[in-house]
C-alpha cells in the first residue's frame, strides 16, 4: 500500500496565497492611507465672514483612520516573517483596524457637518456652524479609504483562514522553539518571501 504524495501545484499554491496575502494588506493600508491625507470635506457659504472656504481631510475629521492605515501597513509588512501564532495575531489586528477605518469612514460620509464643524469655528472664530456654513461638499475620497479598509480586511480573513498553512521556512531569527532536522529543513519548501531571507543571509536557499 503506497503512501499518496501531495501534488506539485499545492506548494506554488500555498506560497502564491502568502504572498498576495501580504501584497492585499499592504495595499489596503496604502490606500487608505492616500485617501485620508486628501481633503475629504469642503464648506462654503460663510455669509458676512471673510472666509471662503474651509478644507478637512480624512485625517484631521478622524486621526484614528490614519492611525489604523499604518498599523495595517506595518502588520502586512510584519505577516512576511511570522510564524503560525503570529499569522492570527496579525489577521485579528488587520481585521479590527480596517472595521475601525471603514467604520470610521463611514461616520463621516453620513454625516460630513460633524467632522468640518470644528474647523469651522477654529477658521471663522463663530460656533454657529449650521447657519455658517450654507454648503458642505464630500469629495471622492472618502470612498478610497473605504475601498483600503474593505481591501485591508479581506487580507485579514485570508491570514486567518489560510496562514496556518503556509510553510514555516528556515528563517532561524524567528524559529526560536521551533527545532527541525536537517533533512526535514532540506525538504522543506520555501516561498519566495523565505527564499529571499535566506539571500539576505548569504545563504543559499537551493
Amino acid at each position: 500500500m503506497t503512501t499518496p504524495q501531495p501534488t506539485e501545484a499545492a506548494a506554488p499554491r500555498t506560497r502564491l496565497s502568502r504572498s498576495i496575502t501580504v501584497l492585499i494588506m499592504l495595499l489596503g493600508g496604502v490606500l487608505a492611507l492616500i485617501g485620508a491625507t486628501q481633503t475629504w470635506v469642503t464648506a462654503t457659504g460663510f455669509g458676512a465672514t471673510h472666509i471662503d472656504s474651509v478644507q478637512v481631510s480624512g485625517q484631521e475629521a478622524s486621526p484614528v483612520i490614519t492611525a489604523m492605515a499604518l498599523v495595517t501597513i506595518a502588520a502586512g509588512a510584519a505577516l512576511s516573517i511570522a510564524r503560525t501564532v503570529g499569522r492570527w495575531v496579525i489577521g485579528i489586528v488587520v481585521i479590527l483596524a480596517a472595521i475601525t477605518m471603514g467604520g470610521a469612514t463611514f461616520a463621516i460620509m453620513t454625516n460630513p457637518l460633524d467632522a468640518v464643524a470644528l474647523k469651522i469655528a477654529e477658521t471663522t472664530g463663530t460656533t454657529g456652524t449650521n447657519e455658517q456654513a450654507a454648503q458642505l461638499e464630500l469629495s471622492v475620497l472618502p470612498w478610497l479609504t473605504l475601498v483600503g479598509a474593505i481591501i485591508a480586511l479581506a487580507g485579514g480573513i485570508m491570514a486567518l483562514v489560510v496562514g496556518r498553512r503556509w510553510p514555516i521556512g528556515k528563517t532561524k531569527k524567528y524559529d526560536i522553539g521551533q527545532q527541525q532536522s536537517p533533512r526535514a529543513a532540506q525538504d522543506k519548501e520555501l516561498d519566495e518571501i523565505d527564499t529571499w531571507d535566506e539571500l539576505s543571509r548569504g545563504e543559499d536557499p537551493t
